[in-house]
């Protein structure tokens, strides 16, 4: 495979102008699929295309058509081509559509009892959708126009109707779609209307091969296409679904972490928080600014736990945020939410043992799973969570880690981590008890086991994964 065309909605890179010189230059952006996608990209040496996302990404775009080259934290270089989208297109795609409907349906961020409601505008958001769809399609299509042998990577949930589209036109092409998020069991993708549930299914089934990160995520897809699309032949053991005269394989794929751009960092922690947390005790609980990652009752477990045993006196603990999509009111309440249970654990446990600190700094992140304690990453859903890769590679002081089992990193981690239920508040409590009062041979066992266990699933792993198995499923594809 040597023709690959590569794309995913959203960018690692945003576009400004140079404070100096003014002429636009890129800017990476922190965490996220984005930046899991522009790796790849550097690892295979293919451009990327994404979209464009503000009015200087569109300035971008517009004078350089062919790309621009950005050099990311690993050493790679990338070349980046935006996608210009109609303006009221894009705002319903980024603000509504997967922003909101689509990220709570995979999430299960409604309750059912009064979330969703879906009228015109959930109509008309896919009608526009449509047209996003049509965009990347069509640039993928271009880019590929001169060659015999095409390959494509179509990443993340925003990019589920492209396979479709490009199989249309590329009828014996190999087709990878990954989706980065969970994927909810078929009763609760029913709660979308039937136009869009069954649409978004018949999007991604002309896929050659469907990725997920957990094993889990992958059977609840494969039940959904035996629920919803009745004409698919759905065979679970082998992950292979037949559909109107096609094969789909559908692999789980975890990723971890990207070794270069993990180690070619600065780590420092953020201002004053050295000084608050001494050489005491610490417990860092990280996160974006989104409900799923729990933070609010992770402090509240930590109020338990420190009132619960003395020998936690003086543990403090800190709320490590990444801004994210803060113009979404869930995630905008969550960050108050989190600010109330960080003030009441302060009037109960002391001033001062409980902070939290918001920024996109990645240099802040990794210095804080290095000096942590005690690691918690309780989301109460969650695609894979690199971070749980990540943070026990880098800690110093050989942090046991309490980590979610709704997480999709749990089907790799579990056995070498405090796996607990993220609503339980009692199970997480003892947890925390349980970490931070262990002696401290039995903590430096666990962190070098734990280590041993998430080294092989590097970045570099994760896409071999990728092409082996686009290419079994290519081969397969008359069977």
């Amino acid at each position: 495979m040597t023709h690959l065309f590569l794309a995913s909605k959203r960018a690692a890179v945003t576009y400004a102008p140079d404070p100096e010189t003014g002429e636009l230059r890129p800017w990476l952006a922190p965490g996220g699929t984005g930046n899991v996608v522009a790796e790849q990209a550097g690892v295979l040496n293919v451009s990327w295309i994404a979209s464009a996302d503000t009015d200087d990404d569109r300035r971008a775009a517009q004078e350089n058509p062919d790309g621009l080259v950005l050099s990311l934290h690993s050493g790679r270089e990338i070349n980046v081509r935006l996608i210009q989208h109609d303006r009221t297109t894009f705002d319903v795609v980024q603000n509504f559509l997967t922003a909101e409907l689509l990220w709570a349906a995979n999430n299960y961020g409604w309750d059912r009892w009064t979330t969703p409601t879906f009228g015109a505008e959930t109509y008309e958001a896919m009608r526009r959708f449509g047209e996003f769809t049509d965009d990347f399609a069509d640039a993928m299509l271009k880019s590929s126009s001169g060659v015999d042998d095409p390959v494509y990577l179509v990443h993340d949930y925003q990019l589920v109707g492209v396979p479709a589209k490009l199989r249309a036109q590329r009828p014996d092409a190999p087709i990878l779609l990954f989706v980065h998020i969970p994927w909810p069991s078929p009763d609760y993708w029913r709660i979308l209307p039937k136009e869009v549930r069954v649409g978004l299914l018949e999007g991604m089934l002309p896929s050659t091969t469907i990725g997920f990160f957990a094993e889990r995520w992958t059977r609840n897809f494969l039940d959904c296409v035996a629920d919803l699309l009745p004409e698919a032949k759905v065979d679970r053991e082998s992950g292979v679904v037949h559909w109107r005269g096609r094969r789909c394989r559908v692999r789980t794929m975890p990723l971890g972490y990207s070794p270069l751009t993990l180690h070619g960092r600065n780590p420092r922690l953020p201002e004053g928080v050295a000084e608050w947390a001494g050489d005491g005790k610490l417990v860092v609980h990280s996160g974006r600014t989104d409900p799923m990652k729990n933070a609010e009752r992770a402090v509240r477990a930590f109020v338990l736990a420190v009132k619960s045993d003395e020998r936690l006196r003086g543990v403090k603990m800190l709320v490590r945020m990444n801004p994210n999509r803060l113009y979404v009111e869930a995630n905008a309440e969550y960050v108050r939410r989190v600010e109330a249970a960080v003030a009441e654990a302060n009037a109960e446990l002391g001033s001062d043992t409980v902070r939290s600190h918001c920024d996109n700094e990645v240099d802040h992140s990794v210095a804080c799973f290095q000096r942590a304690d005690l690691l918690m990453f309780n989301s109460t859903v969650d695609g894979q969570n690199l971070s749980t890769f990540e943070a026990p590679l880098v800690n110093t002081r050989n942090a046991p880690v309490i980590l979610s089992e709704m997480c999709g990193a749990a089907e790799v981690l579990a056995p070498v981590c405090h796996t607990v239920n993220p609503f339980d508040l009692v199970e997480q409590a003892q947890a925390i008890v349980d970490g931070l009062t262990a002696p401290e041979e039995e903590r430096e066992t666990a962190a070098k086991r734990r280590r041993e266990v998430a080294e092989p699933w590097t970045l570099e792993a994760w896409v071999r994964m990728q092409l082996d198995g686009l290419t079994a499923d290519h081969e397969a594809r008359d069977e």
